[in-house]
């Protein structure tokens, strides 16, 4: 087995417990970690000190965090057991990254959802409207076939990977969003049993982009909604499926206008 196929097994390792993006972004990363070392599945040219000097030239926290977390998956995967020292000078490294802020512009979700409503492609103006309704990444509404779609009289549930690796649910409800409960209900039964309901992430994200917008807009928006509905961080908090409430002011904060 030479390189690629030992990481194209890792690969496979990691589609078992993450979603495919999550996975694609540590595969990534770690065939970074490891250009230019000859590495077979002996590992007998595994070189750590390559590894750190490539982690030590990462500048931002949320990149030195996929390479490690990349890194550490991979030494699991391998049975590799680092050493007390190698793993404080890892910790070391993290220490010396930056945030990456990144400009972000105002939103109005108002001229948002109008544009959204105008949509003549019914597929995708029910792509975005889902996510507006329930909170959903992109990459979780576009991973949804019609098997995972539950409709009763009033709800229609989505069964998912969340991120993580988690199975979750979200759901819409008829007395909330009926026209868009309905509209589902017609296009989910017109849909195959393995077919996916939705069209890709990329797809979703390049429409979006052209309409002025970016899909994960729609999750900021879809939190400070619901936020005028409860006042409640834990609650907004519980239906992002954020780990903290820290995540949740993050989104609360956030440059969209609801």
């Amino acid at each position: 087995m030479m390189k690629y196929d030992l990481l194209n097994a890792y690969r496979d390792y990691l589609l078992a417990s993450y979603r495919p993006d999550t996975a694609q972004t540590y595969y990534k990363k770690l065939c970074t970690l490891f250009d230019g070392q000859n590495v077979t599945n002996t590992m007998s040219n595994f070189d750590i000190d390559k590894i750190l000097d490539k982690l030590g030239t990462i500048k931002h926290k949320n990149h030195f965090s996929q390479s490690k977390n990349a890194f550490l998956h991979f030494c699991t995967f391998q049975n590799i057991t680092l050493s007390a020292n190698t793993l404080e000078i890892i910790e070391q490294l993290g220490k010396g990254t930056r945030k990456k802020h990144r400009k972000l512009n105002s939103v109005d979700f108002t001229q948002v959802d109008k544009k959204i409503k105008r949509i003549r492609n019914k597929k995708l103006k029910l792509a975005y409207q889902t996510i507006i309704a329930t909170g959903l990444r992109v990459s979780e509404l576009a991973s949804v076939t019609r098997k995972d779609c539950t409709i009763t009289e009033d709800t229609i549930t989505f069964s998912f990977v969340g991120k993580g690796g988690s199975c979750e649910v979200v759901t819409v409800q008829a007395t909330s969003y009926s026209k868009l409960y309905q509209d589902l209900v017609e296009f989910i039964d017109g849909t195959s049993e393995d077919k996916k309901v939705f069209y890709s992430a990329n797809y979703l994200q390049r429409q979006a982009k052209e309409l002025g917008f970016a899909c994960h807009d729609l999750r900021r928006a879809y939190a400070k909604l619901e936020y005028k509905k409860c006042r409640s961080k834990k609650q907004v908090m519980e239906k992002l499926r954020h780990a903290s409430t820290k995540t949740t002011k993050i989104y609360l904060r956030s440059k969209v206008k609801v």
